[in-house]
């Protein structure tokens, strides 16, 4: 049975069905030492959904100690909360890359092409005051609507291909931050392909006699879609330069914001980065016979749909709202909200069709957003148990405290009316 089919009852049990498919909560639990002894708290389900009620509930110590003694999990303090959540880091871990485990595919060779496109970017997160940041490492996959992998690791550790899982057979889509020599021998080496976005001067490029491309001087003679075959250092292979010139209007609005973030840092800006901001400029793998150079300029501009992948997780996810500057605390919170995040991911494929099934008629499409926001209440619900709150005084408190983002999420999702 698929992991989102049984989510769309929106219940609790369903949620620990679901994640039961692919992960032995109790085994897990006490293999990385989150469940040692089970004197409150007697099983591995009811420590993850403090955990995530915690983390995507949006509410603090003491307010998860509360809703606990609700939902009959424990009598727990706040400062009881704290310890059990800073044991669990390396369970959830676990529990979010085996759920990513089974969204590795192979392509179908039959499939359509957007079915073999893995797009790749990372995010920072950043902590309260002077606590650590994170970055998040990211692959989405567009053929499905839904993240293929979920890396967290420190800002220390820089963006790169490898930090997500490489799949071969499939085209990585990366931009700018990716165009390094060592990224394009990742991929190659695991049997991938790859298009990335280039700057003028981010990657050495050399024609067959080993001569230095002056990229800025092919700019310009192309007026319209071009490419050029080059080499790089270290890779025998030749690979595909393609030029395409933006339309005025898009090329005067990429300089114009070329100079105002030069301005704003003092810089002053290069003649040649100018006149490159008026051109799509990639580099690929891929050969002459697969993707004609005009296609390959189609197939890089998908990469916007991570770009709102990520947004979702931000703005309906609240994944940017991290309230702990402790390292620990926050790198349990982050991991309940990566581990919702796939979660919502199902559901929402689930309600907008992806797959389609061939005994569905057809719909009127759906908006993935609207999708996602919808899926994000459905499990809001079932994961936070609705109080029981007897006084309007009670009340008042209770809503003072969900007063904040994601916290309002919560209250909506509790659906809590005055007594």
């Amino acid at each position: 049975m698929p992991r989102s089919a049984s989510l769309l009852s929106g219940t609790w049990p369903a949620i620990i069905a679901a994640v039961a498919q692919s992960v032995d909560l109790e085994a897990t639990a006490r293999q990385f030492n989150a469940l040692q002894r089970k004197r409150k708290i007697q099983t591995a389900e009811a420590l993850l959904r403090l955990a995530l009620m915690w983390g995507v509930g949006g509410l603090s110590l003491r307010e998860a100690a509360a809703l606990a003694s609700e939902a009959g999990i424990a009598e727990l303090s706040d400062k009881a909360v704290e310890g059990r959540l800073r044991k669990m880091g390396d369970w959830l871990a676990h529990i979010l890359a085996t759920l990513l485990a089974d969204r590795i595919s192979t392509p179908n060779a039959a499939a359509g092409t957007d079915l073999a496109l893995s797009l790749v970017d990372g995010s920072v997160i950043c902590a309260p005051g002077k606590g650590q940041d994170w970055r998040l490492h990211a692959r989405y996959d567009p053929g499905r609507g839904r993240f293929a992998d979920l890396v967290l690791t420190t800002t220390r550790e820089a963006e790169a291909a490898g930090r997500t899982r490489i799949c071969p057979g499939r085209v990585l889509i990366m931009d700018r931050g990716y165009a390094r020599v060592r990224n394009f021998k990742a991929v190659l080496a695991d049997g991938g392909d790859f298009i990335t976005r280039l700057s003028w001067g981010s990657v050495k490029l050399y024609d067959a006699k080993g001569k230095r491309i002056d990229v800025t001087a092919l700019l310009a003679d192309t007026s319209q879609t071009r490419e050029v075959p080059v080499w790089v250092k270290g890779i025998p292979r030749a690979f595909r330069l393609v030029i395409q010139p933006l339309p005025a209007e898009a090329a005067g609005r990429q300089r114009a914001k070329r100079i105002r973030k030069a301005n704003r840092n003092g810089h002053k800006i290069n003649a040649r980065t100018i006149e490159a901001a008026g051109f799509l400029m990639l580099l690929t793998s891929l050969a002459v016979e697969a993707q004609p150079a005009a296609r390959i300029a189609e197939l890089y501009r998908n990469r916007w749909q991570v770009e709102i992948g990520i947004k979702r997780l931000k703005t309906l996810g609240g994944l940017d709202e991290l309230r702990s500057a402790d390292p620990v605390l926050a790198r349990t919170w982050l991991l309940t909200q990566l581990i919702a995040a796939v979660l919502t991911d199902d559901l929402a494929n689930q309600i907008v069709g992806i797959p389609p099934r061939r005994s569905e008629a057809p719909a009127a499409p759906q908006s993935m957003w609207r999708a996602w926001a919808r899926a994000r209440d459905i499990l809001l619900n079932a994961i936070v148990p609705r109080p029981k709150l007897n006084t309007r005084a009670a009340l008042i408190r209770f809503r003072s405290r969900l007063a904040e983002p994601p916290r309002r999420r919560c209250l909506q999702a509790c659906q809590i009316r005055p007594p």
